[in-house]
């Protein structure tokens, strides 16, 4: 099954870039900080170029004694995606940043107790950068190294805290809980300035949460699993870490594809695809949240350790439908898959509707028995808003 989500995930990747044979891009010299419509920035030597999109997606739809029915709905996505690249003789120095942030709410957005309604759906830090020596035509050694996180908390509104009146929400994530870091040598093929292929067949990956504040009596919060310390603090186990740890390091293989271009006039494509497998893995969590039918209730499984072997896969998409000089359409998507990451699940019984008294799902629709891992996450809006290329 893993075999298989990669081998689609690949191909679709290579026949998108089949479809865009044609490079259209003009490389010309121009003057400092002279900004071009879709082709960045250029230094006088043209030793730098630099460039980006920043894009405000919102969609709405608001009901006001509506016959029918339906429900209140809110959604906002921004999303910035830049680059800087550097190329002189044979040296080649390419940096890219990527923030998304994304907000939706169904209903009102002033919900009682919760005091809003609005939730994040998507929020990304990843910063990249990979300097590469020249050895042939299109082939680079190169030395890369990547940043990944997010701005700010994210919270399960499932899971509150009302003890003496107070209002404490479950953290989920956020900023460097989790952070990924990577750094590896390899090679860089990159046959036109719109495709780049880089691989690593030895990098070190860091994967850090950062551990938990302390308790009202000043004490740290300990590492029980599910407990009171993961309203101040984030769950390791959810990224893949042994309860109780923080850090987890690897050493594996990484394969990274980027590919950016306008594929029909107006309609550009950016996509990244990353694939990270682990030779050695330090605080694998093989101890993952199960619910077992039989005894209606929510326990633990052990997984083998074998499936720290099982690529990581992460898939960013972004298509950008030019209307005019300030409005696009957006189509953003975004694709994770990593074994062992625990996932929610349904709130209700597919079958009866009823709700367990753990308020997760015992069986699915077809008798399965429901697990919280080993599951292909998937981000996908669409919307119309302000956008702009630098």
């Amino acid at each position: 099954m893993k075999k298989t989500i990669l081998l689609v995930l690949l191909t679709m990747f290579i026949a998108g870039a089949a479809f865009a044979q044609k490079d259209t891009t003009k490389h010309v010299k121009r003057d400092p900080l002279a900004f071009l419509t879709g082709n960045g920035v250029y230094n006088r030597d043209s030793t730098w170029h630099c460039g980006g999109f920043i894009g405000l997606t919102v969609s709405q739809t608001a009901l006001y004694q509506w016959s029918p029915g339906g429900t209140n709905s809110f959604s906002l996505l921004g999303v910035v995606s830049a680059y800087a690249n550097y190329k002189k003789k044979n040296l080649e120095w390419c940096t890219n940043l990527d923030m998304k942030y994304g907000l939706g709410a169904t209903g009102l957005l002033r919900n009682g107790e919760a005091k809003t309604n609005l939730q994040k759906n998507i929020d990304v830090l990843q910063l990249s950068t990979n300097v590469g020596y020249q050895i042939k035509k299109e082939l680079y050694a190169s030395l890369k190294a990547s940043f990944l996180s997010q701005f700010s908390p994210t919270y399960d509104p499932s899971q509150v805290d009302t003890t003496n009146g107070r209002y404490r929400k479950y953290v989920v994530s956020k900023f460097a809980a989790p952070a990924i870091i990577t750094i590896g040598a390899g090679l860089t093929y990159k046959p036109k300035d719109w495709f780049t292929l880089f691989f690593s067949p030895i990098e070190g990956k860091i994967t850090y949460v950062s551990p938990p504040g302390k308790d009202t009596t000043g004490q740290y919060l300990g590492p029980q699993y599910l407990t009171n310390q993961y309203f101040a603090g984030v769950d390791p186990t959810r990224y893949g870490l042994t309860a109780g740890t923080n850090v987890m390091a690897q050493l594996g293989a990484e394969l990274d594809i980027l590919f950016q271009k306008n594929i029909v006039k107006n309609v550009n494509w950016k996509s990244h695809l990353n694939v990270f497998e682990s030779y050695a893995n330090n605080n694998y969590n093989t101890i993952m949240p199960y619910f077992y039918a039989t005894q209606d209730s929510m326990g633990t499984k052990v997984i083998s350790k074998k499936t720290q072997y099982i690529p990581t896969v992460t898939w960013d998409n972004d298509i950008v439908f030019k209307i005019n000089k300030i409005l696009s359409a957006t189509l953003s998507a975004r694709f994770v898959y990593q074994y062992n990451a625990t996932t929610p699940v349904d709130k209700t019984h597919n079958n009866t509707g009823a709700k367990g008294a753990d308020g997760l799902t015992d069986l699915d629709k077809n008798g399965v028995t429901i697990t919280t891992y080993n599951k292909l996450q998937i981000f996908e809006q669409f919307g119309i808003g302000l956008a702009m290329k630098f």
